[in-house]
């Protein structure tokens, strides 16, 4: 291993397999603290595809040396890396973007229960459904779903952009499930949209806020 004095090849020869590698690295970079073989691997891997990355170059040598001191440095550049290689972090990895989505989701059936339907959605992650893998998404009491793709984990980084993605996406779900517009507009009689306003997420209407979304006003 890298430190030991013993050649260390480095690298990883499968997308699987990088994956995996990828997400050990955030996880302990996230702490504050990699791994020495971990970090040489993933800059190996950078560098055996031809990429001239100086970042990279550097990782693989402080996780050649291994010494306490670089551990912090190696940390950032780790997560530089994974920046650069395109790495975007699950729920496994960020479990509070799971709970940030979940609050989304008792907002909006707060907005479901205030416009009158009896039934809310709820919020699914499921892996090994194809198309949504890793992601999350809203399915209402039918069994309808939401849009293609889902939550991607990522909106959950923070509250606002949790609550705009969640209630698109069961937006998506309860129009299909009512074959009609949801939620509308009480001043135009038109459906609405999620967007953010002024830092807050918002059902929007031609040009003006409905509510605050979580927040429809009651009949």
């Amino acid at each position: 291993m890298p430190g030991s004095g013993t050649p260390h090849h480095g690298g990883v020869d499968d997308c699987a397999a990088f994956d995996r590698l990828c997400k050990k690295v955030y996880a302990a970079a996230r702490a504050g603290a990699v791994d020495c073989t971990d970090a040489f691997d993933l800059a190996a891997s950078v560098l055996q595809n031809g990429t001239a990355d100086r970042d990279a170059a550097e990782l693989a040598s402080l996780s050649l040396e291994c010494t306490p001191a670089s551990r912090t440095r190696m940390a950032e550049l780790a997560r530089a890396l994974l920046v650069a290689v395109g790495f975007e972090p699950g729920f496994s990895e960020e479990p509070e973007w799971l709970v940030r989505l979940e609050e989304a989701m008792r907002l909006v059936n707060h907005d479901l229960a205030v416009t009158g339907l009896p039934h809310g959605c709820r919020l699914r992650v499921q892996d090994d459904e194809p198309g949504r893998t890793g992601n999350a998404y809203a399915e209402a009491w039918d069994g309808h779903t939401g849009t293609a793709q889902g939550v991607f984990p990522a909106s959950g980084a923070d509250p606002v952009s949790a609550l705009v993605a969640v209630a698109e996406d069961a937006q998506d779900a309860v129009m299909h499930a009512l074959w009609s517009a949801w939620p509308v507009c009480p001043t135009h009689g038109l459906g609405v949209h999620a967007r953010v306003h002024e830092g807050v997420a918002v059902w929007w209407c031609a040009g003006h806020v409905v509510a605050p979304i979580g927040r429809w006003p009651g009949r």
